[in-house]
């Protein structure tokens, strides 16, 4: 689940594979346009609500554990030190550089890689639950 919500849906097939089946899947059971549109944003949303209970148990069973204890003699420099932040400092670090100030355009250059990022899953599962729907239109008794 947290590879679905984490992963660069621009650069990930796979990822967009299975965002993309959902939403048909949730289309062809919806069968009308309407109904696909409301069943692929809820498997979108829904996705980020498990994100939230899964972070709020593991911070629950991190205090009952004891684990988020800062060890004596470590600094902010092994925070930094760790490969995931690195990474995500390698990332930012290029955008930043390129700022000579902050306009509305600079901070439109920082948010408009975060919002491709954020509804192209959503496009992605509202367009296949479409289709799915077109598919197989919701039969009348």
């Amino acid at each position: 689940m947290v590879n679905l919500i984490l992963v660069n849906p621009m650069s990930n097939f796979t990822m967009i594979a299975v965002w993309a089946g959902a939403g048909f899947v949730g289309g062809v059971m919806a069968g009308t346009k309407k109904g696909a549109f409301v069943v692929g944003l809820m498997v979108w949303l829904s996705c980020f609500g498990l994100i939230a209970l899964f972070v709020y148990l593991l911070f629950q069973s991190g205090i009952a554990l004891g684990s988020f204890v800062v060890p004596p003699g470590s600094s902010i420099v092994d925070i930094l030190g760790i490969p995931i932040i690195q990474g995500m400092i390698d990332q930012i670090l290029p955008l930043l550089s390129g700022l000579g100030g902050f306009d509305m355009s600079s901070i439109l250059t920082l948010i408009t890689p975060l919002l491709l990022w954020f509804f192209t899953p959503a496009i992605v599962v509202i367009v296949a639950a479409i289709v799915g729907a077109v598919v197989r239109p919701k039969e009348e008794f």
